[in-house]
């Protein structure tokens, strides 16, 4: 008899923390892909970026591109493309070149950027600035 309540509180157990680990499998790993999935973005390309850096023998040359999940800012990015790109070169000739070629420089230098647009185009909605190419010479 002792054996048999064994295997059964066993089974029950065993059916239990399965039910337990497949309802926090189901809520954090199912569940956080499909809003993922639903949530849309759109770029934008800022355009080519040619600038002297603080060092004067040095120039940087990018093409920037802006994510966003709002797509009626695709039309304000157009709209103020010129205010932008004057903000962003303002930024870029205060830099140097050792700072720029490190990661944190660029990460810094992306964060940067985004706080520009966001505050020009009036909007938190971007979620990322891509580098398409990112030459210091």
């Amino acid at each position: 008899m002792e054996t048999k309540k064994i295997i059964i509180f066993g089974i029950i157990g065993f059916i239990l923390s399965a039910i337990f680990f497949g309802s926090i499998f189901y809520f954090t790993v199912l569940r956080n892909n499909d809003n993922e999935e639903n949530i849309k973005s759109y770029e934008f390309s800022l355009g080519e970026f040619t600038a002297n850096l603080s060092n004067v023998r040095t120039f940087f040359k990018s093409t920037i591109v802006v994510e966003t999940t709002n797509e009626k800012l695709l039309e304000t990015f157009e709209e103020k493309n010129a205010e932008i790109r004057d903000q962003i070169i303002k930024t870029l000739i205060t830099k140097t070149p050792d700072i720029l070629l490190t990661e944190d420089g660029q990460e810094n230098l992306r964060k940067e950027i985004k706080s520009i647009v966001a505050r020009i185009v009036e909007a938190d909605e971007i979620t990322n600035i891509y580098f398409v190419d990112y030459i210091i010479q």
